[in-house]
């Protein structure tokens, strides 16, 4: 009977805590969501290029490892990765004239997480002309599955 209680409460925390270890929901998969999801719209932003520039510096919910991982997790797409910001970039000379000739650019801009719910500013940019993104996006943690639960103001340029 003993093992029988303990075995129901073991199912039963893994229940309760959803998506989460130590009651934290592992960020990084929605954010991945929510680029796959920038990357996959106005496809030709991302015709003839060879770099994902991805400004992590204003990401607040992801640790330096966890930055690091996103980035492993983008060489997927078989493109170069770059961990940098606009500034950086035209620094570099991968933008001149406000555009990216070779690449696109992902900023994400976030609020600390509450309840397993993150609020953020997205955007793809390539161009001055050409830049999709949305404003107050909002993503949430629901039984181990990040899902988009708004969209908020979407954009293009």
């Amino acid at each position: 009977m003993k093992k029988l209680l303990m075995i129901y409460i073991a199912i039963l925390m893994v229940l309760v805590s959803g998506c989460t270890r130590d009651n934290v929901p592992d960020v990084l998969d929605g954010y991945k969501m929510v680029i796959d999801k920038l990357y996959n719209e106005d496809k030709g932003l991302n015709s003839d290029i060879k770099y994902i520039a991805i400004d992590t510096s204003l990401m607040k919910n992801l640790t330096d490892d966890k930055k690091t991982e996103l980035l492993k997790q983008l060489e997927a797409y078989g493109l170069i990765v770059l961990d940098m910001t606009y500034n950086e970039l035209e620094e570099q000379g991968y933008i001149q004239d406000l555009y990216f000739k070779e690449g696109v650019l992902f900023k994400i801009e976030d609020e600390p997480m509450e309840n397993n719910t993150i609020k953020m500013n997205v955007s793809k940019w390539r161009s001055g002309l050409g830049a999709i993104g949305y404003n107050n996006l909002i993503i949430k943690c629901n039984n181990d599955e990040w899902e988009i639960i708004k969209i908020g103001e979407s954009w293009i340029s």
